[in-house]
C-alpha cells in the first residue's frame, strides 16, 4: 500500500466528503453503501473530476456512495472496501483514457500521471475499465456494473486500438457489464440508480449503450461486429454511419445479440447549474494529507463555464463525448462558484480560467436549436445557423474580476482565435489588457491546407494576421504578452515535407520555433483514428497518406527541434 495512504490519521474525515474507507462509512452511521464508484484517479472532490461529480450527483439524490480510488488491481479484496453495494458498482478509468495515461505517442511508458498522488506513474493499469470489472466480477458476480468515463465512452462500440494495432469490440462486451454510459453521465447515472432501486429494467436510457436480444424496429442497423472487426473497408463504412447519426438509435449485431446505442441526453443550463452548484469541498480527500496531486494543482483555481464544442476536429474526442451543442451555465451560477473559490484558503486572488473546450464558445447559440445533422458547425465552412456571441463571455470575465477577493481573471484553456476574430474582433484589446496572464494559448495544429483538411479544420482567420493583431493589442495595453501556439505532427495526410513547410510558415509568423508540438495519437473512436487504421477518410471515401513507421513518425516530430540550427 502506498505511503500516502499509511499516513492517514483517524477521525479526519468530514461527512461532507464521500468516504473512501469502511471506517469513514461507519463514522457516517452507515453499515452499507448503495453505490461504489471505482476510479482510476485519485479522489479529488472538485467539479473537474468525474468520479467526484458522479458521486455528488448520486449523494444529492439521497444515495449512500463510497469511492475506491485507484485500487490495487492485482488484489480482488481492493474492491471489497465497503462490502457489497446495495445497487451497483460504477466503474471509470478516470479523467483520461488509461492507455493514453500510460503510453506516449511513440508507445513509450510514461513515468508520471498527474491524476495520481505525487504524480506517480503506474497507479492504474492499461484498459483500467476492464481490469476493474474483472476484479469486481471475481468477488461479486451478481452485482450490476455500470461503465462510464472517457475510456468507456470512446470505446462504446468497435474501435481501433492504436496501442494494440487492431480493432477491438465494444468495451461493454469485453467487460461483461450491464450498461455503459457515454458522455458526461450525470443525467444517465441518476436514471440508472432510480431504475435499479425500483427493480426496473435499463432499456432505452438516453446516453447509454446496452445489450439486447432484439433490436428496436426504429434503430439504424450497423454492420455486424464480426465484419467490422475483420475488414478495414467495412470498419470505415460502419464508422461513417455511426459518426453521422448520433441523434439516432443505432443497433450493431454482436455475438447473436445487439449492441444498442441510445441517442444522447439533452442537457440544459439548469442541469449544469445544479451539477456545478453541489457542495464540493474543492480539494483532495483528506486521506492524501499534504501529498500533491498535480492535476488538482493545475485546475483548482479554474471554473468550467460550458460544455460542448462546435468545431468537430477529426483528432478530438470532444464531439463524440460532450457533443457539438454548446450548453452554458448561467451567469449567476458561475459567479457563485467564483465566490466559493474566493473563500478557499488556498486561493490567492487569481482565477486562472473560466472556460471550456474553447473558452470563447461560451454564449454560442444555434438558430436551428442544434438539430441539424452537421458534424461540425465550422467545417468546411461556418454554418449560417451558428450564432457566435463573445459579449456574454468577455462581460462574464469582467464581472468575475470584480468579485470579493478576486484580483485577476485570465483565460487558461485557450481560445479558438479564428472564431474570436470572426465574431468580435473588437474584444481582443480587452482580452489582452485584462484577461491574459502573460501567454495566450491557441491551437492552429498545422499550416498545410491538405493536412488541415484531413483534420477537418478550415481556419476562418489568418494565423499571421492574428499574431499581428494580438501583438498590437498587447502594445496598446502596455503589456508584454506572448502567443503559445500548439501544433501537431504525424497526423494522417502529414509527411516530412509537410512538417518542413510548416516549419517555414511558422518562422514567417513568429520568428521562432515553438516547443509545443504534439505527436498525433489515434484516440479511440475519433475520425482520425479511423483514417490512421484504414488509410481512408470514412466520410469522403478518399485515400489518405498515413505514416505508420515509428522511425519516420519520430523524424516528423523532430523537425521543429533537430532542424532549428
Amino acid at each position: 500500500m502506498p505511503g500516502w495512504f499509511l499516513r492517514v490519521k483517524k477521525n479526519v474525515i468530514k461527512n461532507s466528503i464521500l468516504p473512501v474507507t469502511s471506517g469513514e462509512m461507519r463514522e457516517r452511521g452507515w453499515d452499507y453503501v448503495d453505490v461504489v464508484i471505482v476510479s482510476g484517479d485519485a479522489y479529488v472532490d472538485h467539479p473537474s473530476f468525474g468520479s467526484a461529480v458522479i458521486g455528488r450527483v448520486l449523494a444529492d439524490k439521497g444515495y449512500r456512495v463510497g469511492i475506491i480510488p485507484q485500487p490495487v488491481w492485482r488484489e480482488p479484496s481492493a474492491v471489497s472496501v465497503f462490502g457489497k453495494p446495495r445497487l451497483f458498482f460504477a466503474v471509470t478509468a478516470g479523467n483520461i483514457d488509461s492507455s493514453l495515461s500510460m503510453y506516449t505517442a511513440f508507445k513509450k511508458v510514461r513515468n508520471d500521471d498527474p491524476y495520481s498522488p505525487e504524480g506517480a506513474g503506474g497507479m492504474r493499469p492499461r484498459l483500467a475499465t476492464l481490469v476493474y470489472c474483472n476484479l469486481i466480477k471475481s468477488v461479486y458476480r451478481d452485482v450490476p456494473v455500470v461503465l462510464g468515463g472517457i475510456e468507456a465512452s470512446m470505446r462504446r462500440l468497435p474501435y481501433y486500438d492504436f496501442w494494440e494495432n487492431r480493432v477491438r469490440r465494444s468495451i461493454l462486451l469485453d467487460a461483461k457489464a450491464d450498461i455503459l454510459v457515454y458522455g458526461m453521465g450525470e443525467l444517465q447515472i441518476a436514471d440508472i440508480a432510480g431504475r435499479i432501486a425500483e427493480g426496473k429494467g435499463l432499456a432505452g436510457i438516453p446516453g447509454t449503450v446496452e445489450i439486447r436480444e432484439t433490436a428496436p424496429c426504429d434503430a439504424l442497423m450497423l454492420p455486424p461486429e464480426e465484419e467490422v472487426l475483420r475488414d478495414p473497408d467495412i470498419f470505415g463504412a460502419y464508422f461513417r454511419d455511426f459518426y453521422l447519426n448520433q441523434g439516432s438509435t443505432m443497433a450493431l449485431p454482436a455475438a447473436k445479440r445487439f449492441l444498442i446505442q441510445n441517442p444522447p441526453p439533452r442537457y440544459e443550463p439548469d442541469d449544469l447549474d445544479r451539477i456545478y452548484g453541489l457542495p464540493y469541498s474543492r480539494r483532495p480527500h483528506p486521506v492524501y494529507g499534504n501529498t500533491v496531486i498535480p492535476a488538482f494543482e493545475m485546475i483548482k483555481d479554474s471554473i468550467t463555464s460550458h460544455r460542448g464544442c462546435v468545431s468537430g476536429c477529426a483528432f478530438c474526442s470532444l464531439g463524440l463525448h460532450q457533443g457539438r451543442r454548446v450548453v452554458g451555465r448561467s451567469r449567476e451560477s458561475i459567479l457563485e462558484e467564483v465566490d466559493r473559490l474566493g473563500g478557499m484558503d488556498y486561493f490567492r486572488g487569481h482565477v486562472r480560467d473560466i472556460g471550456g473546450p474553447s473558452a470563447n464558445m461560451y454564449g454560442y447559440e444555434c438558430r436551428a436549436e442544434w438539430k441539424c445533422r452537421r458534424d461540425s458547425c465550422v467545417y468546411p465552412d461556418r454554418c449560417g445557423n451558428l450564432v457566435m456571441k463573445n459579449d456574454p463571455w468577455i462581460t462574464l470575465l469582467g464581472e468575475a474580476a470584480g468579485r470579493k477577493g478576486v484580483r485577476h481573471v485570465t483565460v487558461g484553456s485557450g481560445v479558438r482565435y479564428d472564431l474570436l476574430m470572426k465574431a468580435s474582433p473588437e474584444i481582443l484589446r480587452e482580452l489582452a489588457a485584462h484577461h491574459v496572464s502573460g501567454q495566450l494559448k491557441i491551437a492552429p495544429e498545422h499550416t498545410d491546407p491538405e493536412v488541415l483538411r484531413t483534420m477537418r479544420k478550415a481556419p476562418l482567420y489568418s494565423l499571421k494576421d492574428f499574431a499581428a493583431d494580438f501583438s498590437r493589442a498587447a502594445a496598446a495595453a502596455g503589456r508584454k504578452l506572448y502567443l503559445v501556439p500548439y501544433f501537431m505532427s504525424c497526423h494522417p495526410g502529414c509527411g516530412i515535407a509537410q512538417m518542413r513547410r510548416m516549419r517555414e510558415d511558422i518562422l514567417g509568423v513568429f520568428r521562432f520555433l515553438p516547443e509545443q508540438v504534439q505527436a498525433f495519437i489515434p484516440l479511440p473512436m475519433t475520425l482520425s483514428s479511423v483514417m490512421y487504421y484504414a488509410g481512408r477518410d470514412p466520410l469522403s471515401g478518399e485515400r489518405v497518406f498515413v505514416e505508420r513507421d515509428a522511425g519516420r513518425r519520430r523524424a516528423q516530430h523532430e523537425v521543429f527541434r533537430k532542424e532549428k540550427g
